[in-house]
């Protein structure tokens, strides 16, 4: 079955070859579109050119929206109050071109995976079961529901409640922040119709979303998608539960100078600044030997994960092995 993947990307970074190459080769996707800045355009057609992976287009992101709404990223933007939102116009903006793909992308397949770029698949899940006619399409709930930022979760559970009208789905044990989801391209534009009616406005629906942001805080498109999709089309709402696949996931922070990309150079005895996929599974193998594997592994960019406090880490953080705080600074 062909189907495309989505990757908003803000800049290339060490792990970016090796999630491209794992993608295409456990999942073989039609093509992957990775949506980042201008100026990194180059750089990841170089780091392509180099690589193991097959069809991939790059799109400049501050034009994203021209086509189907006249609208530069500078634009979408300015709408954002600082003062009333909780994060920056790009922690927004990349969950748009999330839910907007369709927008800007014009040969993308209705039914398309969005996959975080620092998500890496290592003894990963099936996303597709075809011989499941009425949903063949799969994800993974990655992320334990116990620990989190719990005003943070308030405020997207209002988000939903308030906007789209329905209730947020929730799950024993995990969270639909999954860190990839599928997307349907006519179902997103019955959010954003929704989106319309709450406003009661005509304007383009990524303005009314940071007009969102400004009312609310903040909003989770994995989370509102998610909630749509189990309130009006529960037959589609197909995942594994966590202890399936999430229960090994890990995500720790490193930029490509932490205790596990240091690990895997002394490994090997170089220092490779763009591993390959099979460099890093090369490594994974060896370090857990007849361990089990983990199913993915979240290497986060921000500095931000060296100074949360206990009580507002994730519980993939805090039993992954590469969690050691002291070895990054």
């Amino acid at each position: 079955m062909d189907f495309d993947i989505v990757i908003p990307l803000f800049r290339k970074r060490w792990c970016t070859r090796s999630v491209l190459e794992g993608l295409f080769e456990n999942y073989a996707p039609h093509k992957i579109f990775v949506i980042c800045p201008s100026d990194e355009l180059g750089p990841l057609a170089e780091l392509i050119d180099g690589s193991k992976v097959g069809a991939i287009e790059l799109i400049a992101e501050e034009g994203f929206f021209l086509r189907s709404f006249d609208l530069d990223k500078e634009s979408i933007g300015s709408v954002l109050n600082p003062s009333e939102s909780l994060y920056p116009m790009g922690w927004y903006y990349q969950q748009l071109l999330k839910l907007g793909a369709g927008d800007g992308i014009s040969d993308l397949s209705e039914d398309y995976l969005v996959w975080d770029s620092d998500l890496l698949p290592v003894a990963t899940w099936p996303v597709v079961d075809e011989q499941d006619a009425t949903n063949p399409f799969r994800f993974a709930l990655l992320q334990d529901n116990t620990r989190g930022n719990k005003d943070i979760i308030a405020k997207w559970e209002k988000w939903i409640k308030e906007i789209l009208k329905v209730s947020p789905v929730v799950d024993p044990a995990g969270t639909f922040v999954p860190h990839h989801l599928w997307f349907n391209q006519s179902i997103c534009r019955e959010i954003s119709d929704q989106l319309g009616a709450y406003f009661d406005s005509q304007d383009p629906w990524p303005l009314l979303m940071m007009q969102s942001a400004n009312e609310f805080g903040t909003f989770s498109e994995f989370w509102l998608y998610c909630s749509w999709l189990n309130s009006k089309y529960p037959e589609k709402l197909s995942y594994y539960p966590y202890d399936m696949f999430g229960s090994t996931t890990e995500r720790f922070f490193d930029d490509g100078t932490g205790h596990f990309s240091k690990s895997m150079n002394a490994r090997f005895g170089e220092e490779s600044t763009e591993p390959s996929y099979e460099k890093v599974m090369s490594f994974i193998s060896e370090e857990y030997k007849s361990e089990k594997l983990p199913s993915s592994i979240s290497f986060e960019s921000s500095p931000r994960h060296l100074k949360k406090g206990i009580e507002n880490m994730h519980t993939e953080e805090l039993r992954s092995r590469w969690h050691k705080i002291e070895e990054t600074v």
